[in-house]
């Protein structure tokens, strides 16, 4: 009996070095981090450290009389600051993957999390910030980000049908790339400088550019809406576009 115990044993010893050995090659590449990883690690990291300074910023500058301290717009500057770094990663990361042989699977949904975290939500944050707390801009807002999420998806998915040259480049862009929202960033900087998310009264009596319009309902009832966050809606619109296409040498002169 021990003898036929010891026998099964060695055979089910045998069989799980067996079934370790013929899936780590398959598994491997998918499980291991390389330099681009941690390189677009570095991307994501800055666009939550943008959403964590823009909360700072709220409790810096929440219930005061007066314009918020220096200190706090420092922290503010800073916050629309790291979605660019994380721009700079994004880019970098891609042309490390190249000079390293290639990219893997792993790092190709770990920049789509990380650019919709510095590109999507970062940006929505910062709006939220400055002024754009409504109800049909929080709407706005979230269409925004969902926009962003299914243009990465989207990207994903369809990636290997894009039209590419003899190197693996694709030729062009189905919809506008999320990282195209720096663009709305560097917009709301600006208005950070001109004192926009802190001047009641200014532009049709808006705190933020462009002002309020009133689609329903009572001047500021659940009706209102800032203009400016309906171009939020239309980004987001022009980016999980099919017919928009976008050359992939404006992309490259971005980077460069």
């Amino acid at each position: 009996m021990w003898l036929l115990r010891t026998y099964y044993a060695v055979s089910l010893v045998n069989y799980s070095l067996h079934f370790a050995t013929s899936i780590h090659p398959y598994d491997s590449p998918r499980r291991n981090f390389r330099l681009a990883d941690l390189i677009t690690i570095m991307n994501g990291v800055c666009g939550t450290l943008s959403i964590l300074s823009s909360a700072r910023y709220l409790s810096m500058a929440s219930n005061l009389p007066g314009r918020p301290s220096d200190a706090a717009i420092r922290t503010l500057y800073f916050a629309h600051l790291l979605p660019i770094l994380g721009f700079g990663f994004d880019a970098l990361d891609g042309k490390v993957a190249r000079w390293m042989g290639g990219g893997s699977m792993l790092g190709q949904e770990m920049d789509s999390l990380a650019d919709l975290i510095s590109f999507g939500v970062a940006p929505a944050t910062l709006a939220f910030t400055l002024g754009l707390r409504k109800p049909l801009d929080v709407l706005c807002l979230l269409v925004f980000v969902s926009g962003g999420l299914a243009r990465l998806a989207r990207f994903n998915a369809t990636v290997a049908l894009v039209p590419s040259d003899a190197s693996g480049k694709i030729n062009y862009f189905e919809g506008l790339p999320i990282p195209s929202s720096l663009f709305l960033t560097s917009m709301m900087a600006y208005w950070v400088k001109m004192g926009y998310h802190t001047t009641a009264g200014v532009l049709g009596g808006s705190d933020v550019p462009f002002g309020i319009k009133t689609l329903w309902g009572h001047k500021g009832g659940n009706g209102d809406v800032h203009v400016a966050a309906l171009i939020f809606a239309v980004w987001a619109a022009a980016m999980v576009s099919k017919t928009l296409r976008v050359s992939d040498c404006i992309i490259l002169a971005i980077t460069r």
